[in-house]
């Protein structure tokens, strides 16, 4: 997955993940938006296409005149104003095609989330940092599947560590949005905290909306067969020796 920070675009350079924080609910008799259809008149925000709504952390507002290679990937992007513990919040989408719903209901919630890995690993190779993901959880509801992923980033230049917390919506209807916290570790939990709080309000209205999500992003399912084709290959050649 693309790591997309709203001030500023991160090379990453590894991307680990541990199979053992892995966790999954199946919600399978119920729509991914049911807690949120109680916001779906009191939601602070909607996007100006009236594409969906969402109640942002109190206090947080949107970030305007944003460079363009932002502003013209993301929906939207939510900030707290702190200088000096500054966090942000971004919306993004794509669409995304059959193929993709296919492997992500017929494959394991670890494979879903070691494809997620393993495509932010590729991201970049030239590399001034290096983040880690440390946690992962696939719920899956009968409409579509809700990933969320938390990583650390450590950048060589000044040896300062950002988290993140990404929430991505895969939707059976094609569209994919991804949810993208930013965070200084010291207000990590509480930003953490409002972050899910505002992301379990997100109802969307209609579907198709614009922009899309950056084009990079467009692998990270995609490439799901792949890879898990490869290891059972490599695992049937192991087991044979």
């Amino acid at each position: 997955m693309d790591k997309i920070f709203p001030i500023s675009m991160v090379v990453v350079s590894l991307i680990l993940i541990s199979t053992n924080s892995v966790y999954a609910t199946n919600y399978n008799d119920t729509s991914i938006f049911s807690g949120a259809l109680k916001y779906a008149s009191s939601n602070a925000y909607v996007d100006a296409n009236h594409t969906f709504s969402i109640q942002p952390p109190l206090n947080w507002s949107v970030l305007n005149n944003l460079p363009s290679n932002i502003s013209n990937n993301a929906l939207a992007v939510f900030s707290n104003n702190d200088k000096s513990q500054l966090a942000t919040f971004g919306i993004y989408h794509r669409h995304i095609d059959q193929n993709v719903l296919d492997a992500l209901n017929h494959h394991l919630d670890k494979d879903v989330l070691a494809t997620i890995a393993q495509e932010m690993q590729a991201t970049d190779q030239s590399s001034d940092s290096q983040t880690i993901v440390y946690n992962g959880v696939v719920d899956r509801y009968n409409d579509g599947l809700r990933v969320a992923i938390s990583s650390a980033t450590r950048y060589t230049s000044d040896n300062s560590t950002t988290l993140s917390e990404n929430i991505i919506y895969f939707l059976d209807s094609g569209d994919q949005y991804t949810f993208d916290l930013t965070s200084n570790p010291s207000n990590i939990d509480k930003n953490s905290q409002l972050f899910e709080d505002s992301v379990s309000t997100f109802l969307v209205n209609q579907t198709n909306p614009i922009p899309e999500f950056p084009t990079s992003l467009i692998v990270l399912i995609t490439a799901m067969f792949s890879i898990i084709i490869i290891s059972k290959i490599k695992d049937i050649r192991i087991s044979n020796k």
